[in-house]
């Protein structure tokens, strides 16, 4: 995921767990981020824990291909 549209594409389409509190509330905040009325740094939390909700592998190293979804541009 390098992007909100990406990780929204995720959250709906492609993640393990359907149903979750907190993949629910990352989706409310990739649309709102995608809308202008949600921080960046807000939608990185929610899909943070919405990756721990569903067991989903968070790889936030250096070489920048998973913090990049993580950390959408603003």
């Amino acid at each position: 995921m390098r992007s909100p549209q990406d990780a929204l594409y995720a959250l709906v389409s492609d993640w393990p767990v359907n149903g979750g509190v907190h993949q629910q509330r990352a989706i409310d905040f990739c649309r709102a981020w995608l809308a202008g009325r949600m921080p960046a740094e807000t939608v990185r939390q929610a899909v943070i824990l919405a990756a721990l909700e569903g067991g989903v592998t968070i790889n936030d190293d250096d070489d920048g291909a998973e913090a990049s979804a993580l950390n959408p541009a603003v």
